[in-house]
């Protein structure tokens, strides 16, 4: 239980047009070696929904240290904290096959009732984790993003779609990864060095949204808003080469 390490080879599909690793495929990496890692110590997807329980994400952060070559094959390491009251923080690498870190980041979670959506404490999930890594990429964790207003803000519109739920039937966090890629459309010589994101209220399929966003000091602050609901928060960190 202390670390999980997989090896995955890199695809076209996760870079962007100018043959960046994708925001989305940095979290699809993160969620499905905790994923793994989670089978591996009995509280998976599968063991989970016997309960009517199920993982939720809250909160990611990463940060990118180097940019992976097309084709590359990495290794994402995973290892989770000791359980919170009502939460659970879950550490991530991703390095290149000789080792050196290419991105680094961390998540927070909770779990849920499956049906009425209500969140429960800690101890309904039961692991043995008096054993982890006493090491933690952020060591002061990762802290709510403050709320800002939408006036004066560039505003981008979408509508969530089937292909963007999972198996908990609302969208996946790894696609409002891909909506704010494409709201900032960012330039080819801005590279981004951070992301992180607050996930605050679900979204189903065909739901229409809008982006608000605004830069300041060379970071991205963005709010997702639906049907009258906040649904998430983010804050992207860019430099320019």
């Amino acid at each position: 239980m202390l670390e999980f390490k997989k090896n995955y080879l890199l695809r076209v599909s996760d870079f962007d047009c100018y043959d960046r690793l994708r925001p989305s495929a940095v979290l699809d990496l993160f969620q499905d070696v905790a994923g793994q890692h989670a089978d591996e110590i009995g509280v998976g997807y599968n063991d989970l929904i016997k309960k009517d329980i199920i993982w939720v994400l809250l909160r990611n952060k990463f940060d990118v240290v180097k940019n992976p070559e097309l084709y590359s094959e990495v290794t994402a390491v995973t290892w989770p904290h000791e359980r919170g009251r009502g939460d659970f923080d879950r550490d991530y690498l991703i390095t290149s096959k000789d080792g050196e870190v290419l991105v680094k980041g961390s998540s927070k979670w909770c779990v849920c009732n499956f049906v009425t959506r209500r969140i429960l404490f800690g101890n309904e999930v039961q692991y043995n984790d008096t054993e982890y890594v006493d090491r933690k990429v952020y060591p002061d964790g990762i802290k709510k993003i403050k709320d800002f207003s939408e006036e004066n803000c560039e505003v981008y519109e979408g509508r969530s779609q089937f292909g963007d739920l999972d198996h908990n039937g609302h969208v996946n966090n790894i696609k409002y990864a891909d909506y704010i890629l494409n709201a900032l459309d960012l330039e080819k010589n801005e590279e981004i060095k951070s992301v992180e994101i607050d996930y605050i209220h679900e979204m189903q399929a065909r739901s229409e949204f809008k982006i608000f966003y605004f830069k300041k000091e060379g970071k991205y602050s963005l709010k997702c808003l639906s049907e009258g609901k906040e649904i998430f928060r983010a804050e992207v960190e860019t430099e320019t080469k």
